[in-house]
Parts: structure tokens; sequence; C-alpha cells
């Protein structure tokens, strides 16, 4: 939503004119190495659920003037880490985990998807193309190369059913996390909202359980019952800065048994849940900012989170 704003600021659209003064002062931040704008995997569903080739091109080509190729890794990458320094905290153990590569470049980082890279040919009407010549080429091509990507218009040498799998794939996780959200708010109508913490540290823990006991294997430990404890699952979460994010956003949520859920809910909550803990400040709907401040859960990360892009004018310009 904040991009599209961005991007009508950019275009000269009458509804962009609010926002040119951000825009001006997000590309000088930019430039001067101040700030840097990520964009995140839920960016290229968003972007592609624009029906209008024309608009799509018009907000990828603004959201990559603004973030370059800088991208955050995805979930699928970010939870396994995180559930691996927990375990070695919590367990006390004598093992060193490898540094997350957290920031990358393009949707190959975005995807954890290395084969999405932009790669130079190896030869160019017969001829053999000489590798320094490939690597400037590469360099050259990279960041159109991702602006199409980014606005789902297949370049040459990409597999055209890359967005067709992505979409199959987002609506069928959606209705799943629908059903899954709307079966939690029947079952804690039935315990009572007393119960509601206990339900939300439970669902929250079943979701990475396969990945735990994948990590503890890694790990030569073996988990016994005591890892079920209340206890132990409360240090385990709270280890896990996404995950004790997304369990928060889904008990605000859950809170308010009036609040429907949405498709679209799923694709926010996975990138907020990135987001808020390892971004500076974060600018989103004004339900899910005003959810996640009044849960304190910014506090815990030093992080800013806003529906209003002026807050962050003042404090760049600040």
């Amino acid at each position: 939503m904040k991009w599209i704003d961005l991007a009508r600021a950019e275009t000269g659209h009458a509804l962009g004119a609010p926002f040119v003064e951000a825009l001006e002062v997000f590309k000088r931040a930019a430039a001067d190495g101040q700030a840097r704008f990520p964009l995140s995997s839920a960016h290229y569903f968003e972007t592609g659920k624009q029906r209008e080739p024309r608009r799509r091109k018009e907000l990828s080509a603004a959201m990559t003037r603004l973030s370059g190729t800088l991208r955050i890794a995805p979930p699928h990458v970010i939870v396994p880490w995180e559930i691996r320094r927990a375990l070695i905290e919590v367990l006390d153990l004598s093992i060193n985990v490898a540094p997350l590569e957290l920031f990358g470049r393009g949707v190959a980082h975005a995807m954890a998807s290395p084969s999405l890279r932009y790669t130079a040919p190896l030869e160019y009407e017969g001829r053999q193309l000489a590798e320094p010549l490939r690597r400037d080429l590469e360099k050259l091509v990279e960041p159109e190369f991702e602006e199409l990507i980014l606005a789902s218009i297949t370049p040459e040498g990409v597999p055209h059913e890359m967005r067709l799998v992505l979409s199959d794939f987002k609506r069928l996780t959606d209705d799943r996390f629908v059903s899954g959200q709307n079966y939690v708010a029947k079952e804690i109508s039935k315990l009572g909202r007393r119960r509601l913490d206990d339900v939300m540290l439970g669902t929250a823990f079943a979701d990475i359980i396969d990945p735990l006991l994948a990590a503890a294997q890694e790990l030569g430990v073996s988990l016994d019952d005591d890892i079920f404890d209340r206890g132990r699952m409360t240090k385990l979460i709270e280890r896990m800065p996404s995950r004790w994010v997304e369990m928060m956003l889904r008990r605000q949520r859950q809170a308010n048994p009036q609040k429907i859920w949405h498709g679209n809910d799923l694709n926010d909550v996975a990138a907020l849940a990135i987001a808020v803990p390892y971004c500076d400040v974060v600018v989103t709907e004004r339900s899910w900012s005003a959810m996640l401040n009044a849960a304190k859960v910014p506090q815990r990360f030093g992080t800013i989170v806003t529906p209003h892009l002026r807050d962050v004018i003042d404090l760049l310009e600040g």
C-alpha cells in the first residue's frame, strides 16, 4: 500500500501528491547511505496481484529505484536458523551457528532460489564471451532484470511457469491459513478467553515442530517430553524473534473474535514477522500497526512501527 503511494508520487498521479516529499526524502537518504529500503518475498506476491501490466511495471520501477536489488531473506531460511540458535541457547550447547545472511541481492535471495539470479550467456552470436565481460554484463543487466521479475514480466531465460507456481502456492496456503485460524478461533471460544495465551503458544510451537525436530537431529541432541513444558516452550519461542512476533500478531487478532480472517492476512503476518525484528522501521497498514504497538512488540527490538510515511520523514530529517 505504501509502495503504491510512492509509485503514484513517482509517476505524477494526482493521488500521489501527498507523498512527493516522502519520495524525495527517501531518495536522498538512499543515495547518502542513510537508509536502505529492502524488499521481501511478500512484495513479489503483492505486486503480482495487480492485473494491469502498466501499473505493475510502474510500481516495480518505483520500488527498484529506491530499493535497488536489496532483498531480505524469506521465512523458510530465517526460521530454521532461529530454531538452531534457540535450541543452542535453551539447552546450553557448546555449538556455534554460522551467521545468517539476512540481506542479499535480488529475487534469488528473496526466494532463496539461486537459479533465479540473472547470469550472462556464455556466448553471443556464436562468439564466446570472456569472463570479465560476462561479469560486467551481469552488473549492467541485473537491475532491469530484477525490475521485470518484480513486475511479474517474464524475461528471456526465466521459466514462464514461475509466476503460475507462485500464484497457486499462495492460493493454497492462503486457504489453509484462513481455515486454520478459524479453527483456532473456535477452539478458543470453547476453552474460554483466559486460555488465549496457552492456545497461541501451543499453535506457534506446533507450527515449528517438524523443523525443530530436524534441527535437534542436526545438532545431535534428543528432545525429551520436557520440551513440551510450558516454560520450556515459552523460552524457545521467545528466542526465535520472527516466531514470537508471528505469535503475537495472531494473538492480537484472535483477541478480537469479531475480526474476520482473510487470505491476504497470511502474507501480512509472514512479512511483518520478519520485518519487525530485523528492520529498524516498518511502515504498515493502520490495523497491524495498532495491534503491534498495543502489545509493545516493537519495543522489544527497538523498532519503529507506524502507518505514516510522515514519521519516517521526521526520523530521517531529525
